[in-house]
Formats: C-alpha cells, structure tokens, sequence
C-alpha cells in the first residue's frame, strides 16, 4: 500500500494542491480586495480563517506526535538567515500592495482573475533572477545563519534550537490557544 502513495506522490500533490486552492477561493483567499481589507484591518473574517487552520493544524499534528501516528523525523526545519528575512520583507510589501501572493495568485488565477497572471510571471522572473544571483548573496554571507539557524517554536528535538521547552503537549495547548483566538478577536478592528 505505501508503495503506491509513493509511487504516485505527484498526483498526490495535484489533488492536494487544487483541493488546497479550493479551500482558499471557499475562504476568499483568492479575492485580492478581500486580502487587501484584511490587511487594513477592514475585515478579519480571512485572518480567523487562517488562524482556525493553523490552530487545528498544529494541535492535530502534535496529537499525532503524542499518539506516535506522526513522527518527529518528518518535521524539517529552515534555517533562519538575513536572506529569509529579507525575502519575507519583499514578500510582505507585495502582498501589502498588490494583495496577492505566489500561493493565493496561483488560486485567484484558477478561481478567473486573469490579472493575477502578472504576479506569477513576476515570482517565476524573482525566482529566475534569484537563481542566477544566488552565488553572489552567498558569497556576501546572506544565508549564514542567524538567530539561532535551524529555531522551534517548541522543542523537537537536541538538533534544534527551541523557545519554549516542554514535550509535544505543550503544542497541543498552543495550538488549542490560537483557536481560542480566532473565535475572540473581532470581525473588524476598524470603522466600516
């Protein structure tokens, strides 16, 4: 039976891919205004939608750690450096401006808005110019790690540096407490 889950991963990655851009147009992801009146705090039905997800994510996810249905050899950690942060930085503008990113403009492109097209050619022309300039930002000690390299919210394991110590429970609390948030914080923290 694994051999063919195995066998098949790019289908598997398919099917979860339009289901997970499905999820995003049901959401309202893929509605750059919707997005837009997220970030300017107009409407945070999206961000409680996000919240939720993330939430039950991870308190499912470290069930199936305390449950041994999920091992801890499958979390794989980034690095943290000056080049994440400054990608998140670049990320973070054009999602601000545009109201899109590369995951929601691949979506909003399937969902119909054909202008997001131009946020996808620009994140494949980013990537490409990234590709050929990676060299010199390493060179220049971008990727060296920083803030600890390879950091955790919670401890995993001795590899990795962690903030909050404490066994897998201890993300199942966090993960309930987020939930918990996104049902209290408002729909809107600004006049309509």
């Amino acid at each position: 039976m694994n051999h063919l889950i195995l066998g098949n991963i790019p289908l598997l990655g398919l099917i979860l891919g339009i289901l997970f851009g499905m999820a995003l147009y049901y959401a309202g992801a893929t509605n750059r205004i919707v997005i837009s009146n997220m970030l300017k705090l107009k409407d945070l039905t999206l961000m409680k939608i996000i919240l939720l997800a993330i939430g039950f994510g991870m308190t499912l996810t470290y069930l199936g750690v305390i449950f041994g249905i999920v091992s801890l050899d499958h979390f794989s950690i980034k690095p943290m450096n000056l080049g994440v942060v400054l990608g998140s930085g670049i990320l973070a503008i054009g999602f601000g401006l545009i109201g899109l990113c590369p995951g929601t403009a691949i979506a909003s492109f399937g969902a119909g808005y054909l202008k997001s097209i131009y946020v996808i050619l620009g994140g494949l022309v980013g990537a490409f110019i990234f590709t050929i300039t990676y060299p010199v930002f390493k060179n220049i000690g971008l990727f060296k790690d920083v803030y600890g390299g390879k950091t955790t919210l919670i401890y995993l394991s001795d590899k990795y540096v962690f903030l909050i110590g404490g066994t897998p429970i201890v993300g199942v609390f966090i993960g309930i407490a987020i939930i918990i948030v996104s049902f209290i914080i408002p729909h809107s923290l600004s006049e309509k």
